[in-house]
C-alpha cells in the first residue's frame, strides 16, 4: 500500500509527503456498506497521542451495487493499519512498525508477533525496484465499455432526462471502464513510481490486498482533509487539455472560465459541498469562489471550502454525506445514483470513492478518479467519468475521457 501527496502538502501530519506500508497489523473490511460502527472500530486502534498511526484505505463508490469478481478483493470498503510503514517527511524519513491485537477479536498478542514475523521475512527477501520502467510494458489491445456508440446513445438519454420537466435530475456523471492488454504483467508500483511525473498537485496513490489486484492512481481532487475540528473539502469540476503555449493556455483558461455550461456544472458541486459542511460546521468560507486549477496536463473550474466541525465525531457524517460528490456522480445524489446504476454496465469498485486515511486527530481523503486496477495476468481497467448537464455534447465528452485516462496512464 502507497499513498501520498507528490507536493509535500503541510495537511499532511508532520508534513508527510508519501507513505509506503507492507502487511497489516489489522484491516477492517466488509460486504456491507460502511458505517459510523465501522469507524469506530477503525479509530480504537488510532491515537492522537501517537498521530503517526493512520489507517489507510477506500470505500466503494456504490456500496448498494452488486461486486464484480474483479473488485471482490476489495470488499464494501477495505482498511488497514499497515505492520511496516516508511513515511517520508519534508527532510527527513522514518521506519516504523505497528502491532495491534485484541483478544477480543481473537486476535491475539502472538498471533500479531507471528504475523509480523511473516511479513518481516517476506520485506528481506523481496527487493522492490522503483525505478523500473513501468511503461516498458506494450498494449496490445485497448477495448471501451462503454463504447463509442454506446456512449452517445447514454449521454443523449441523460440529456433527455435533464430536459424532462418531470424529472429532478440537474447533472449526471457518466464513467467509462478501458481494459487494456499487455505483453507481460504490469508492475503496479512501478506504474505508481512514473505517476509522480504527472502528479504535481495530486495524490499518486496504490492499494493492494492480500493477494487481491492494486487500486493504482493520480488524483487531483481532494475530498476533505481534517485535523482536529478544522476541516477543508475542494470544489473540483470542468476540464480542457493544457494549451502547448503560454498565449494559447490563456485563452483556454478564459475560455473554461466564460463557458455557461462548465460554469453550472462547476457551481452544482461547490454549492453542494458548501451545504453539506454548513449541516455540521458552525461557518463555512469560500476562497476562492471560482479560479482555474492548472496540472500538467489538465485545467479544471476550482474552489476551496474550509470550515469548523462542531464535534469530532461529525467527521464520519462529512464522509458519507460528501460522498458521493456531484463531480463524481451527480445531483440530487440519489437520482443521479440510480440512472448510473440503470445506464452503466461495469462496475466501478472503488472508482470514484473515497481513498485515504484516518489518524488520531487528523484524516484526508481524495477521490478515487484518475485510477485504473492492475488485474494479474490481464493487463488493467482505467477508469474515467464526465459530467453531463444541459448542454453537454456527447462527442466532447467523449474527448475528455481520453483526455482523463492520459493522467493515470504510465509516462513514456
Amino acid at each position: 500500500m502507497d499513498i501520498g501527496n507528490e507536493n509535500g502538502d503541510t495537511s499532511f501530519t508532520n508534513n508527510l509527503v508519501g507513505v509506503a506500508g507492507v502487511g497489516s497489523a489489522v484491516f477492517f473490511q466488509q460486504l456491507r456498506p460502511f458505517s459510523y460502527h465501522d469507524w469506530r472500530s477503525i479509530k480504537r486502534f488510532l491515537s492522537s497521542e501517537c498521530p503517526l498511526i493512520r489507517a489507510y484505505g477506500a470505500i466503494r463508490f456504490d456500496a448498494t451495487a452488486n461486486i464484480s469478481p474483479e473488485w471482490k478483493a476489495f470488499a464494501s470498503f477495505y482498511f488497514m493499519v499497515p505492520q511496516v510503514e516508511f513515511d517520508e517527511l519534508e527532510g527527513s524519513s522514518m521506519l516504523a512498525i505497528t502491532i495491534a491485537w485484541d483478544n477480543a477479536l481473537s486476535w491475539t498478542w502472538d498471533e500479531a508477533i507471528h504475523s509480523l514475523e511473516t511479513t518481516m521475512q517476506q520485506i528481506a527477501s523481496v527487493v522492490i525496484k522503483l525505478k523500473k520502467e513501468a511503461s516498458g510494458e506494450s498494449i496490445l489491445s485497448k477495448t471501451h465499455v462503454p463504447n463509442k456508440t454506446h456512449w452517445d446513445l447514454a449521454v443523449k438519454k441523460a440529456l433527455q432526462e435533464i430536459n424532462t420537466s418531470s424529472s429532478e435530475l440537474v447533472k449526471v456523471v457518466l464513467a467509462r471502464s478501458s481494459r487494456i492488454l499487455t505483453a507481460t504483467n504490469i508492475d503496479p508500483i512501478a506504474w505508481l513510481a512514473s505517476l509522480q511525473v504527472e502528479g504535481e498537485d495530486a495524490y499518486q496513490f496504490c492499494l493492494q490486498p492480500p493477494n487481491g489486484p492494486a487500486f493504482v492512481g493520480n488524483t487531483p481532487e481532494r475530498l476533505f482533509h481534517r485535523k482536529w475540528l478544522s476541516i477543508s473539502s475542494d470544489a473540483l469540476a470542468a476540464t480542457r487539455a493544457r494549451g502547448e503555449s503560454r498565449a494559447l493556455d490563456l485563452q483556454i483558461e478564459h475560455d473554461l472560465l466564460s463557458s455557461p455550461k462548465d460554469h453550472l456544472e462547476f457551481t452544482v458541486v461547490r454549492e453542494n459541498i458548501q451545504n453539506k459542511l454548513e449541516s455540521v460546521c458552525d461557518r463555512v468560507v469560500v476562497e476562492p469562489k471560482k479560479t482555474v486549477r492548472k496540472l500538467p496536463r489538465i485545467q479544471h473550474l476550482y474552489a476551496q471550502l474550509t470550515g469548523n466541525l462542531r464535534r469530532e465525531d461529525d467527521e464520519f457524517e462529512i464522509l458519507s454525506s460528501l460522498h458521493p460528490t456531484p463531480a463524481v456522480c451527480g445531483l440530487p445524489k440519489e437520482a443521479a445514483r440510480l440512472f448510473i446504476s440503470e445506464t452503466e454496465m461495469f462496475d466501478r469498485g472503488m472508482y470514484a470513492g473515497p481513498v485515504g486515511w484516518f489518524g488520531g486527530g487528523e484524516s484526508e481523503f481524495a477521490v478515487g478518479i484518475r485510477s485504473a486496477l492492475v488485474v494479474m495476468d490481464s493487463g488493467a481497467l482505467i477508469y474515467a467519468g464526465a459530467g453531463i448537464v444541459e448542454g453537454s455534447n456527447p462527442s466532447s465528452e467523449w474527448d475528455e475521457l481520453e483526455l482523463k485516462t492520459s493522467q493515470c496512464m504510465p509516462s513514456k
